[in-house]
């Protein structure tokens, strides 16, 4: 049995224990995956690196001014306040996040947020929890390349400086109905919290609709094609049990 055909089996098994918890329903259809190298694994259009701890996909600046509530969405989202926009679907990078061995919250039945989205329901919206990852963009100016955390592209108004750098919260979203709310709303990572969104923001002010605008000196321009790779860091032995 080759060591493809484990990782994709475990892997799979992985994705469709967690559609069992939400009603015993399936879960979106796996992507196609194949070895380009030892450890290397194209997943879609994503790419795995084991030993990285690393998934890389593609996708564009969407915005270069104004309000923002999402840091990542697919063109289902809700791109009018939305950082990043990517093609790649949050049913394939979930894929690839569970074959590095992130496991989210483990609340697959959470309470589902409401449609309308209000401060009410921030102020109230339980704390989500889940595994810390970085997110790290690459792209090119003037043909020179360039890297930053993802944070570097986001101000908060209230420090009137640039976000926080340091981990986000892989917590997964949840199914309602048998659906993978992620893959429904377009949601790969919210600013403001979102049970929905695969990616949450842990930092203080995320209750706050209000305070995150892209940081118009560091961003290039709109429709920049980006590079974003998330790593799955190692928990803290303390608090949480290390990924596997």
């Amino acid at each position: 049995m080759s060591k493809l055909y484990v990782f994709t089996f475990l892997a799979c098994a992985a994705v469709l224990l967690a559609g069992a918890q939400a009603q015993n329903e399936p879960p979106p259809p796996n992507p196609i995956m194949r070895e380009v190298s030892p450890g290397v694994y194209e997943v879609g259009q994503l790419r795995l690196d084991q030993n990285a701890r690393a998934v890389t996909f593609p996708g564009i600046l969407n915005m270069n001014i104004g309000n923002l509530e999402y840091l990542l969405v697919t063109n289902l989202g809700a791109t009018h306040e939305s950082l990043l926009e990517t093609d790649v679907t949050p049913s394939d990078l979930h894929f690839a996040m569970l074959l590095l061995g992130a496991k989210g919250s483990g609340d697959q039945n959470g309470e589902i947020p409401p449609g309308q989205i209000d401060a009410k329901y921030l102020k109230t919206a339980p704390k989500l929890k889940g595994d810390d990852i970085s997110i790290t963009v690459n792209w090119k100016e003037d043909g020179v390349d360039k890297t930053a955390p993802v944070e570097d592209w986001i101000i908060n108004t209230t420090t009137k400086k640039a976000a926080d750098r340091g981990p986000w919260t892989y917590n997964g979203s949840m199914f309602n109905n048998g659906h993978f709310l992620a893959q429904i709303e377009g949601a790969h990572a919210a600013l403001v919290t979102y049970p929905a969104a695969l990616i949450n923001n842990p930092r203080k002010g995320n209750d706050n609709d209000q305070i995150w605008i892209v940081n118009t000196k560091a961003v290039p321009a709109v429709n920049t094609p980006v590079e974003i790779v998330i790593t799955l860091l190692p928990a803290d032995p303390k608090t949480k049990t290390p990924a596997r």
